[in-house]
């Protein structure tokens, strides 16, 4: 977590604002059932003008490079979420729709049978 949103969160809650070797079981359990359930609602975006892959994600040793579907049966990871980066210039974008169009495909094999 960025230092910053970490900062805005732990001060909160006064629960959180000691190391976390100090915290109490209860206190980080609080912590964690709140940032589970957090909602995060985009507000805009910069265009494609200033779109960037991020870095880091799922681990792509943890994926099939073919389905996209992790070592937990039943569960896919595209797009961003991957840990794959690239040049700018559109790369981004063309990951996500590769990455969706694979796992689409596989999904779609797996339901006709």
């Amino acid at each position: 977590m960025p230092s910053r949103l970490a900062d805005a969160w732990v001060q909160q809650d006064s629960a959180w604002q000691r190391p976390v070797s100090e915290a109490s079981d209860k206190a980080l359990a609080n912590l964690a059932e709140r940032l589970l359930r957090w909602e995060l609602t985009p507000t805009g975006t910069e265009g494609y003008k200033k779109a960037e892959v991020t870095a880091g994600g799922v681990d792509t040793r943890e994926l099939s490079s073919q389905t996209m579907e992790s070592k937990q049966p039943g569960l896919y990871f595209i797009g961003e979420v991957v840990d794959v980066t690239g040049w700018l210039g559109g790369y981004n974008f063309q990951w996500a729709w590769a990455s969706g169009f694979a796992c689409a495909q596989a999904l779609a094999q797996k339901i006709s049978g």
